[in-house]
């Protein structure tokens, strides 16, 4: 019998499965939370007295605090990513009950925060550790897969907050405390099936015997440990992404990634508010439209992600919703019917292009680095999602939605161009 396979060359076995399966439950309880913003909002500017400022502020509060992944994924480098894992959807779970208690918009946009801190550790924590479990042929592909049940918990919170408007007037309370009931469920999922340590970060700091042996327990003796680069010792410090070897990576994981999400979570989370200033003709029909186009985008997506290269995949998915933008508005008195179909081919677009940010940006670093890499990616790129949500409601209220669209359509171009001259290919990894 074989004993000197590595383990990342194994078949899909059962510990692949219990990853992959804690990591999409935590992406739906993650993407839920920060969908349902715009609709508890849209409840609670009444009864909270919200003018367009705090609108903005509290619905971009967990996408500022997703930039803690800097943090966390520096963390997560030192001390592993077991711990964090297992125990972020336990205190997510806490931090979506005590939504119902705020009593101000400062307390709730807080508690925002501090959700987003419990996202940034699913995303940078979760992203590692599925990608250094799964087989190599399967972790890119596993981790698009991801992106399908992150846009059924994102569309699910649109379709959950519309139908939650007879509890009264505490009825925003409600609405942004249902994200709970996703993070109990990832919660207990997790502390059942017990995720084990990353074999690959053992090895970094210098535990091969622990990791061998996991694998051993996890996949059979047959499996050994991969070769790496001679690092074991070495610190892992942010200062390295940033050198000769990884700037360019960085910066390219940075921009694409917060380009994208820029018009995605601004338009996505206030759809109420866009729709209402539109030529959409009613608001509800038009926003289930949109998240149907969503979901169908997230499918598409995984569908092309691995048939076409990395470049070819970033390039379209920034051109092609910038393009159904700039026809909004330039046939913004055009019928209803063309305004429709432009802002389905946006949403389809822009679904898509959130396939990649799970797979591609732990590609752009070593396993040493990873999880570093991979946090100060999406630590950089929330300042991109933030400014998106937060702007939106305050361009829309001073200036009108079309404007809005446009300054979407100019940042969608600029991150096609960035990445069509600096992104790396990286689909042999």
């Amino acid at each position: 019998m074989k004993t000197n396979m590595s383990y990342k060359s194994a078949p899909l076995m059962s510990i692949h499965k219990k990853v992959f399966l804690c990591m999409l439950l935590g992406q739906m309880a993650c993407s839920y939370a920060l969908g349902i913003a715009g609709t508890a909002l849209a409840q609670a500017s009444g009864p909270l007295g919200l003018n367009s400022f705090w609108m903005g502020l509290i619905g971009a509060g967990t996408l500022i605090g997703l930039m803690g992944s800097i943090v966390v994924g520096n963390l997560a480098d030192h001390i592993g990513r077991r711990i964090l894992f297992n125990l972020d959807m336990i205190l997510f779970t806490i931090i979506s009950l005590a939504q119902f208690f705020v009593v101000g918009p400062v307390s709730l946009f807080i508690l925002r925060i501090a959700l987003g801190l419990m996202i940034a550790v699913d995303y940078t924590v979760g992203s590692a550790l599925l990608t250094e479990w799964l087989p190599d042929k399967l972790a890119a592909k596993f981790q698009s897969y991801l992106i399908i049940f992150w846009s059924i918990g994102f569309v699910a919170s649109y379709f959950v907050g519309s139908t939650m408007n007879n509890l009264g007037s505490g009825t925003w309370k409600w609405i942004f405390m249902s994200s709970a009931l996703f993070g109990i469920v990832a919660a207990i999922v997790r502390m059942v099936l017990n995720i084990p340590e990353s074999p690959e970060w053992l090895t970094t700091i210098g535990k091969k015997k622990e990791a061998l042996s996991l694998i051993h327990k996890q996949l059979g003796s047959e499996y050994n440990l991969p070769i790496v680069e001679n690092e074991e010792s070495e610190k892992v410090s942010w200062s390295e992404l940033f050198d000769k070897n990884n700037r360019i990576n960085t910066l390219v994981g940075s921009i694409f990634y917060g380009c994208q999400v820029f018009p995605y979570f601004g338009v996505s989370i206030f759809i109420p508010i866009l729709v209402e200033n539109m030529n959409m003709g009613n608001g509800t029909a038009s926003g289930t439209i949109y998240n149907i186009f969503v979901v169908v985008g997230a499918i598409v997506g995984v569908i092309l992600f691995d048939r076409i290269s990395r470049r070819a995949f970033l390039m379209s998915t920034f051109y092609v919703p910038a393009v159904a933008v700039i026809g909004m508005i330039i046939f913004q008195k055009a019928p209803i019917g063309i305004t429709i179909i432009f802002f389905s081919i946006f949403a389809l677009g822009m679904a898509a292009s959130v396939v990649a940010e799970n797979p591609y940006p732990p590609e752009l670093f070593s396993a040493r680095l990873r999880a570093s890499g991979v946090g100060v990616v999406i630590a950089i790129s929330r300042i991109g999602a933030a400014l998106g949500t937060f702007l939106l409601p305050i361009i829309v209220d001073r200036f009108s939605a079309y404007t809005a669209l446009g300054v979407c359509a100019a940042v969608l171009i600029f991150g096609g161009l960035f990445c069509q001259k600096y992104a790396p290919e990286t689909s042999n990894k």
